[in-house]
């Protein structure tokens, strides 16, 4: 079994991977975070206590399908490297092979996809928090040797989850 982990900026091309990889593998779980923080009632106002439990729950859920023979798919932007090498963690003790992939391009295409999807009025999702996002990600991207960098910039979303499946093979 394998647990893989889809990090990069917004608007990079995350969720369409993992929604592309999970139709490929029969009985795998997608764990969409975000999903499941919206599911925390003012989930938007108190951001760092529905961040902690959404984290939490992602964990246990995890370690549950994992535990159960399952593959498990991650689509996340995160930033903070104990969040991610305690979900490492749970794959390993689970016995799964690991895979942490950051998805990545230039912050001009970044900011172009993110802007072709739209930033909503009462969205929290703002042209500055995806340019802070992508920053993020790039100061991510030097502690992270291990983790498998996919520049998707000029890649479909075919391509990507080709280069991928290579990479899972």
């Amino acid at each position: 079994m394998k647990l893989i982990i889809l990090n990069g900026p917004c608007g990079i091309g995350k969720s369409t991977a993992a929604m592309a990889l999970h139709a490929q593998m029969p009985m795998a779980l997608h764990l969409d975070i975000d999903a499941q923080r919206r599911f925390i009632s003012e989930y938007h106002e108190k951001h760092e206590d529905s961040w902690k439990l959404s984290i939490a729950i992602a964990d246990a859920i995890a370690e549950t399908a994992l535990k159960a023979g399952h593959d498990v798919i991650v689509d996340k932007m995160i930033f903070k490297d104990d969040v991610l090498d305690h979900l490492l963690e749970i794959g390993r003790t689970c016995g799964a092979d690991v895979y942490e992939f950051i998805l990545w391009a230039s912050k001009d295409e970044v900011m172009r996809r993110a802007a072709a999807r739209g930033y909503r009025p009462d969205s929290l999702f703002t042209p500055e928090k995806c340019e802070r996002f992508w920053h993020e990600i790039e100061a991510l991207k030097v502690r992270r040797p291990q983790a498998v960098m996919i520049d998707v910039e000029k890649l479909s979303a075919d391509e990507v989850v080709s280069e991928l499946r290579r990479q899972l093979s």
